[in-house]
């Protein structure tokens, strides 16, 4: 049995059965395969709770369109990821990765900077603020 990460970090990177919004929009209710994903948290709510959003990282080269963050080679390492590959920012998933059954591991991979996490979620609200971003939740 899984246990679920009590204290998800921003910037870890995790594996997760990610649900990508175009799977959602088909009625799928599990991600296809475990993927490393992003951890960002925010403050979400009234209760001051903070929130997963989870991105997800593709080494397939990004739709035309799509709002991405290409990962540097030294952020890759970090997050014992190989290269190239992108953040997708326009879509996300959110979860309560404390009792989630799509999380994969509770080990994270790895961890981005906190210079590369600021740039990912400026990219991410450029995305929201355009009306380009998708919420998919997992609960």
């Amino acid at each position: 049995m899984m246990f679920g990460m009590t204290e998800p970090g921003h910037g870890q990177i995790i594996l997760y059965s990610y649900l990508w919004a175009r799977e959602y929009d088909r009625g799928e209710e599990s991600g296809r395969k475990a993927r490393p994903t992003c951890v960002m948290l925010i403050v979400a709510g009234k209760n001051g709770r903070k929130q997963a959003l989870l991105f997800p990282i593709t080494s397939q080269p990004p739709r035309p369109g799509a709002h991405y963050v290409e990962i540097p080679e030294t952020e890759a390492r970090r997050a014992t990821l190989f290269t190239p590959a992108w953040v997708i920012v326009d879509e996300f998933n959110t979860d309560d990765l404390a009792t989630s059954w799509a999380l994969e591991d509770a080990k994270p991979l790895g961890q981005f900077t906190r210079k590369f996490m600021s740039r990912i979620a400026g990219e991410a609200a450029a995305a929201i603020r355009a009306g380009a971003a998708r919420t998919v939740p997992r609960r």
